[in-house]
């Protein structure tokens, strides 16, 4: 199938700056990665869950797919019990990730775009708290950045539709063991095809060349979805046998039986994506998406149904502003071919554009890596802190163990999800039980579904609870008095739990 060649690019910097951009690529993962060994906080609530996951590896799990648990697995296998192992392997996909945003630019858009967007990727302000606290979402948005690039390689010319399309269905599909966003990508390749199939019969543009210009046909398509299904069947099968609980977890998230209809909420998740891009950053990559060729419009068509659909899910329930971030590696790629020519211009504001864009971006990042070595936002603290869920859980398992041992306790019932979580993290290889009381038989949980206290007659064990009464639980007889374990994590607030020793 002929393939229109990309458009011109603008004029090329030399090979040297090459390895500029890949020192830097590397120097700031590197920092990143000491970051990570310095930082004082403790992990989050769902890195310690993705940990637990990882102790027993399986094909899903309750509230996500498997990749994140197999990858943190991998991790503390390499490394060992420590907070830092269960996070490096953020910093080093994001920087795999730039890498395969490098490559998936420079073909579409030339040399200097491609390193643009490297550069643009690894100093997101995303990237920079992801490369902090390891999410799905950065497995996610590598396997993406890898779909991109077998598209790119089909639009430059380089791969050939069919084998373009069944490796980028494959990265499609495994980006679906991360997280179940990934669906996006074939509902944005449907819209590609779509708009291809209407140039062809003439609907937009002039139809003799828009057939030559088609960037795949439906036979690739059901190509690039066989691809997918396979490579994300390890997560399908295992909700087919388990009641589609990730599926309906997913639903619970999203909250679309609780309408809001509210604006208020669409201009909050708007304003986040500020704070996911960059407050300039993220100007040029819409500013970008106006001005695509016909040549990488297909861009638009991948990236922007994300933005649309958390846009609405924002109006009708709610949505985080991490939810779009599968939108963010066409849009850098969008960003980065624009800024290329700017980057080239003789004009000092379009240059200076570029280096504002970068600069601010690269600031931010230098602040998110001062927080990550210091574990405070220093004055710039809010009273509530945002910091707070990181700290104080080894204080905690500190207050716990000596009534343990005192109480010759096995087991420990968490007042919540969040304890159990981290308290699972500090009691790790030793002869400690971590459940939590289902007390309406109905798990909404990892820990209600696979941790749920039952009956043991005779067992001893501790109790944790935020109210000054004992936990109703049948069957358990609690001894007085109970303990109270207080930690400060914030200039204003506490983590206050009492602590109750009882037999069953």
């Amino acid at each position: 199938m002929a393939v229109t060649p990309p458009p011109a690019t603008p004029p090329e910097f030399p090979l040297s700056y090459d390895r500029l951009v890949l020192f830097l690529l590397v120097g700031i993962t590197m920092l990143r990665s000491v970051a990570l060994f310095l930082s004082p906080l403790d992990l989050g609530v769902d890195e310690a869950q993705y940990w637990l996951w990882s102790q027993t590896p399986d094909f899903g799990y309750f509230t996500k797919p498997p990749l994140i648990a197999w990858i943190i697995g991998a991790a503390h296998w390499l490394f060992g019990h420590h907070s830092w192992a269960v996070r490096l392997p953020a910093c080093w996909i994001h920087f795999a990730t730039a890498l395969l945003l490098w490559r998936a630019a420079s073909w579409i858009y030339g040399p200097s775009a491609g390193r643009l967007a490297a550069i643009l990727w690894i100093t997101l302000p995303a990237t920079g708290l992801g490369s902090f606290l390891i999410s799905t979402d950065t497995p996610l948005l590598c396997l993406w950045s890898a779909g991109l690039l077998a598209l790119c390689g089909m639009a430059s010319g380089r791969l050939r539709a069919t084998p373009g399309m069944a490796l980028a269905g494959f990265a499609f599909g495994f980006a679906m063991l991360a997280k179940f966003a990934a669906v996006y990508a074939l509902i944005g390749l449907i819209f590609i095809a779509l708009s291809d199939h209407l140039e062809t019969y003439g609907r937009f543009g002039k139809p003799g060349e828009a057939a030559t210009r088609r960037l795949f046909t439906w036979r690739h398509m059901a190509i690039a979805f066989i691809a997918f299904v396979i490579a994300a069947s390890p997560t399908i099968i295992w909700n087919f046998a388990h009641d589609f609980s990730t599926v309906r977890h997913l639903g619970d998230n999203a909250n679309i039986s609780k309408h809001s209809y509210d604006l208020t909420s669409v201009w909050q998740f708007l304003g986040g994506q500020f704070g996911v891009a960059g407050p300039l950053a993220l100007a040029v990559m819409l500013m970008a998406a106006s001005r695509q060729s016909h040549e990488t419009r297909w861009l638009l068509w991948i990236s922007l149904p994300v933005l649309t659909l958390m846009i609405f899910q924002s109006y009708v329930s709610e949505a985080n502003a991490n939810w779009a971030m599968a939108a963010y590696p066409g849009l850098t790629l969008m960003a980065a071919g624009w800024l290329a020519g700017y980057l080239a211009s003789a004009s000092r504001p379009k240059r200076a554009l570029v280096i504002a864009t970068v600069g601010i971006n690269t600031a931010i990042s230098v602040a998110v890596l001062l927080i990550t070595v210091s574990g405070s936002l220093g004055p710039l603290t809010p009273p509530s802190d945002p910091l707070r869920r990181l700290r104080g859980w080894q204080q905690l398992a500190d207050d716990v163990r000596p009534l343990i041992a005192a109480h010759q306790a096995n087991a420990i019932i968490a007042d919540r999800r969040a304890t159990a979580a981290l308290l699972s993290w500090h009691f790790y290889n030793q002869p400690i039980q971590i459940l939590v009381h289902d007390a309406d038989a109905i798990p909404s949980n990892h820990f209600e579904a696979n941790h749920s206290w039952q009956p043991q007659s005779g067992r001893r064990l501790i109790a944790l609870s935020g109210a000054p009464n004992a936990p109703q639980i049948n069957g358990i007889t609690w001894l007085s008095p109970a303990t109270k374990s207080v930690v400060d994590i914030s200039q204003t607030g506490q983590r206050s739990l009492y602590i109750y020793r009882g037999v069953e």
